[in-house]
């Protein structure tokens, strides 16, 4: 039986984050350690760090799995926003190795009108800082794959694999997303387009190296470089796109982690889809 978890809030208290989960029957979570949406930090009192670490060791619920703000732009060449998004993530490794988080996934950056090459390198100098300051035991850090929209870096197989190739002695690896690989132009929806996809992650990367599966449905058509989340089956992927994906042979040991729109009790029938397509 394959790992279906889903995004929940981290409001109020950090520690929560498990109950909001196991109210879903999710086997794994994700959340924010900040506001994704606002540069202010939040200061984690000693009480709330230990209840995380507590609640951590009685629920059944694995990986735990922090996701960066969306504010955050290593390939930035406002020097400004640069340092902050610096500061901001080596802040949130420093919290997930203190109370044990096992993945933080991050959206590398956007160019904002420079070239790939450049914002590339500009991630890369500061993966370098990041990765000297925080010295990764506990936590692995996890680039995802992205759609492609506004210069994002890390919309390729080729461009993931010029972030994370300098890295190789460090704790790092791969988020993909279904709805992202899809939308930027991979047809990971088909048994032959997700072996295709693979065989290329492999040879230029390795297989190894992916450790979460963001799955989403895509609102939008296959290609059209647009971030767009939709329910499990309700967008351009299809249930028979899922059914091929949570079946794939390498896939179905991963963690799967929804990030689907909030609405009522939608992460409960999404996770129930998502098991009715597995294959016994």
């Amino acid at each position: 039986m394959i790992n279906i978890g889903t995004h929940v809030s981290s409001s109020k208290s950090l520690d929560l984050v498990f109950d909001r989960g196991r109210e879903v029957r999710a086997q794994s979570i994700q959340f924010f350690l900040r506001s994704p949406r606002s540069w202010t930090s939040v200061e984690r009192k000693e009480e709330e760090k230990e209840l995380f670490v507590k609640k951590s060791r009685t629920y059944n619920i694995s990986p735990k799995v922090a996701h960066a703000s969306y504010l955050y732009n290593l390939a930035s060449p406002d020097e400004n926003l640069f340092n902050k998004s610096l500061n901001g993530v080596i802040q949130d490794l420093k919290l997930c190795e203190e109370i044990g988080i096992d993945y933080y996934v991050i959206h590398a950056g956007k160019t904002k009108g420079e070239s790939k090459e450049s914002g590339v390198e500009r991630i890369k100098k500061a993966f370098e800082k990041i990765f000297r300051d925080i010295p990764l035991k506990r936590c692995c850090f996890l680039v995802e794959t992205l759609a492609g929209q506004r210069g994002e870096v890390g919309e390729s197989i080729h461009e993931i694999k010029q972030l994370i190739e300098p890295f190789e002695g460090v704790n790092i690896g791969v988020c993909i997303d279904t709805a992202h690989l899809f939308a930027s132009g991979y047809r990971i929806d088909r048994e032959n387009g997700l072996l295709e996809y693979k065989e290329v992650f492999d040879n230029l990367i390795g297989l190894e190296k992916i450790k979460l599966i963001h799955c989403n449905d895509s609102k939008v058509p296959f290609g059209s470089k647009k971030d767009r989340h939709e329910h499990i089956g309700k967008g351009f992927i299809r249930l028979e796109g899922f059914r091929v994906i949570v079946n794939d042979k390498l896939f179905r040991t991963l963690p799967f982690i929804l990030e689907t729109p909030k609405e009522g009790n939608m992460d409960i029938i999404n996770i129930q889809k998502l098991r009715e397509l597995e294959h016994p």
